[in-house]
Formats: C-alpha cells, sequence, structure tokens
C-alpha cells in the first residue's frame, strides 16, 4: 500500500511540475488590439537564400479589465494585417505575444473596445 501511494503522490508532482513548466512557456493572457498601420516592412533571408517579407508591429493591447500593455509583434507573411482589424493576442509574460487571432468588434470586451476606440 506503501508504494501505491509513493507512486501516486510521485505521478502527482511530476504531471503538476509539467503543467507548470508549460504554461511558463506556452501560458498567457488574452489582451485585445486594433491594427491601425501597416506596420514596419523589412525582407529577411532565410538560411537556404529565400527573402521573406516582414511586418513589425509595436502597439497597445488592452486586457479585458481595460488593462494597457505594449507588445510588440513580427509577422512573417506576403501582406500586411488588414487595418481596422480586431485582433485577440495571446500575450506571454516571458516570451510576448505568442499567437493572435482576428475577431469581429462584438468578440472584444467592453473596457478593451472603450481603450481602443479613444486612440
Amino acid at each position: 500500500m506503501k508504494k501505491i501511494m509513493a507512486a501516486l503522490v510521485f505521478t502527482a508532482i511530476f504531471l503538476g511540475g509539467c503543467f507548470a513548466t508549460y504554461h511558463y512557456y506556452y501560458g498567457g493572457n488574452d489582451y485585445y488590439t486594433v491594427i491601425t498601420d501597416a506596420g514596419e516592412h523589412d525582407t529577411e533571408i532565410s538560411d537556404n537564400g529565400v527573402a521573406e517579407d516582414v511586418y513589425r508591429y509595436t502597439q497597445d493591447a488592452y486586457s479585458s479589465s481595460g488593462e494597457v500593455k505594449r507588445v510588440k509583434m513580427n509577422e512573417h507573411r506576403s501582406a500586411p494585417l488588414r487595418e481596422g482589424a480586431y485582433l485577440k493576442l495571446l500575450v506571454n509574460p516571458n516570451k510576448g505575444v505568442l499567437s493572435w487571432e482576428e475577431v469581429s468588434e462584438e468578440d472584444v470586451p467592453k473596457a478593451a473596445l472603450e481603450k481602443l476606440t479613444d486612440q
């Protein structure tokens, strides 16, 4: 019985550590922003000689409670993000913006939307 309990405790500690590590590197909070310009355009050459377009954005983003955070995004794409598009960002405190998705204006929380329209 002691061996089973020890195995269960070890498994619980291991899984808790795995969850904490995953959240530290890949977790974050949701912030909302609106694209107001085309960003800074740059071209990078990859290791195999292929040219890639990069658009860099530095903007204010707001949490669902209206808290502001300055974020930087680097987008490897052929065209800039659409001006006027509302984005929901997943922001990690250590890595910055991990991912984003375009959302409709109705999906933006009220406090964040008020701050975005005041810009």
